[in-house]
């Protein structure tokens, strides 16, 4: 067996079982149940009443003024972890829609407190859970899907999955979250694997460890195959427009209005009135990334198992070549060095308590890259045979390697088509369909014109009554009457017709942008951030890089 007692700090080796960090051997990271669609306790019902008309609440402007209406809960009546789940899972919808959900209102930003009714349980429920009151990968994705067909071949198939809830109540957004959804389902097989590789290193049996980085390799193929699929449902302009930014948290979110972040209100503001100044209260202000595919631990998992490393965006790591990697591992009291991007360490504390511990001791345990490395020789990497077991061995692992790559250049891809893309080409619609005038048409009843006499002029952009307010140009450029009135293109009339033509090319309105929104044309050279606060395509980049350097 390859000598590297000394070459790694490590924990008293033990098998590690799935179950010990609530991860299910059949679901991976998702509930071995389907999630609950509704707390069973009747002393919910104010939550759950807002979640039946979610969408119609957040359509018609009410979310806020329900929220504030809501009474403060208390969550000793939740008896179960799958209770948990579902209270911290729709109290992050109701949050999220609270602060974000202006519903492109113009003259009301994005709400820098967040009421008792919402703060309070959500933070004793994320106290629970072990995680940030914020929105993440677990809430949207992890505990918010449903089974369509009980008796299906695969019920975990993406096209028998459904959504519990969305913001939008659209199909784009459902099938957003439930390709992240069937990728965790799938690759349960792969996280056995990893466990099965751990022991074989340890055991020194390479037949072991082929025979898992192939099971590795299989998952691996099947996340590529499903995340290929995102573009068949989703479409980038309802992502980025419509949908992102109720996803971003109120980190680095100064652009979008919330500078100092978000204030829980009877968490963080308790004896206000003695404090001496707003730099006081402004320091209990919080600030949490918002929903990242870096908060699935599926992938650190997978990054832990083939050795991966990542460092600080920007910087470059020391292993320069396999036979310097192999040098570190044989001098003694040397240790490879540790996972130090510390986005993706932060990205921990927005995942449940079990998965966390499980990636701290997988990387306590896990030796497979390095016991693919010294059982290697030099010799045998330029001239092994292809008979030769480690021969085998490097291969299926560099097969791993290489498809973590192409998942990340497939990642790639779909931030640039649904980030930068909409982000650079700003909002997009279409000039008024040509209508047809007829020559001759019957005067409007007495009756009709004088309701009209009653009627009080629209409000350019919005609607009349309830909690309307005029609508972002930006966010809907097809409300701004103003604007698309002076940007039309010529019209003409046919005398004999009496047809109103228009080009009906898609055209940007040049409305004034809002400077405090997510969602927003980028001016020339600005950082398309993601909903976690960092610059989306460099840290991405680099990640892919680190990846591929990481064959043997």
């Amino acid at each position: 067996m390859p000598d590297y007692s000394q070459a790694k700090p490590t924990m008293a080796y033990a098998p590690l079982r799935l179950e010990d960090y609530d991860i299910s051997p059949t679901h991976g990271f998702l509930p071995s149940e389907p999630p609950l669609r509704r707390l069973p306790d009747p002393y919910y019902a104010p939550w759950e009443d807002v979640m039946d008309r979610f969408n119609q609440y957040l359509l018609a402007h009410h979310i806020r003024r329900l929220v504030r209406k809501m009474p403060v809960l208390g969550t000793d009546k939740l008896a179960t972890q799958a209770e948990y789940r579902r209270a911290f899972s729709i109290l992050s919808f109701m949050a999220h829609a609270f602060v974000w959900g202006r519903n492109g209102a113009i003259s009301e930003p994005a709400a820098e407190f967040l009421p008792a009714s919402i703060s309070v349980p959500w933070v004793a429920v994320a106290e629970f859970l072990q995680l940030n009151p914020v929105i993440c990968c677990a809430a949207v994705c992890h505990w918010n899907w449903q089974v369509l067909d009980e008796e299906a071949a695969d019920p975990m198939d993406i096209d028998n999955l459904g959504t519990i809830h969305t913001f939008s109540g659209s199909l784009d957004e459902s099938w957003f979250y439930l390709v992240t959804t069937a990728i965790e389902a799938k690759c349960a097989r792969g996280l056995n694997a990893i466990l099965a590789a751990t022991v074989g290193a340890e055991q020194d049996d390479i037949q072991q460890v082929t025979l898992a980085l192939h099971q590795i390799a299989y998952s691996l193929g099947e996340a590529n195959e499903i995340l290929e699929r995102m573009y068949e449902r989703c479409d980038p302009y309802v992502f980025y427009w419509k949908i992102r930014e109720f996803l971003a948290g109120w980190e680095n979110m100064e652009d979008a209005g919330l500078a100092h972040g978000v204030l829980y209100e009877g968490v963080d503001d308790t004896d206000t009135f003695s404090l001496d100044n707003w730099q006081s209260l402004q320091r209990r202000f919080r600030k949490y990334a918002g929903g990242s595919a870096a908060q699935t631990p599926l992938l650190q998992a997978f990054d832990i198992a083939l050795g991966i490393k990542h460092f600080p965006t920007g910087k470059k790591g020391p292993q320069s070549s396999v036979a310097d990697a192999r040098n570190r591992l044989r001098a003694q009291g040397v240790p490879e060095p540790p996972i130090v991007n510390s986005y993706l360490v932060q990205m921990r504390d927005y995942m449940p308590g079990g998965h966390r511990r499980f990636l701290e001791d997988l990387a306590a345990t896990c030796k497979v890259r390095e016991y693919v490395l010294l059982s290697c020789s030099d010799s045998l990497l330029h001239m092994g045979a292809a008979d030769d077991p480690r021969v085998r061995m490097r291969q299926a692992y560099n097969g791993c390697v290489d498809l973590m790559k192409s998942f990340r250049d497939k990642h790639i891809m779909i931030v640039s088509r649904y980030i930068i893309a909409p982000a650079k080409s700003g909002p997009m619609v279409p000039q008024r369909v040509a209508v047809s005038c007829p020559g001759k048409m019957a005067p409007p009843s007495a009756y009709l014109q004088a309701m009209a006499k009653q009627m009080p002029e629209p409000q350019s952009g919005g609607r009349l009554g309830g909690d309307s307010l005029p609508a972002d140009p930006v966010m809907y450029p097809q409300t701004n009457i103003a604007a698309s009135t002076t940007s039309a293109s010529p019209v003409s009339k046919c005398p004999a017709h009496g047809l109103i033509s228009a080009d009906m090319r898609p055209n940007s309105v040049p409305a004034a942008q809002s400077k405090t929104r997510l969602a927003r044309r980028l001016d020339e050279g600005a950082v398309a951030r993601g909903t976690g606060g960092t610059d989306a395509i460099q840290f991405l980049k680099q990640v892919r890089n680190e990846t591929a350097d990481t064959r043997i």
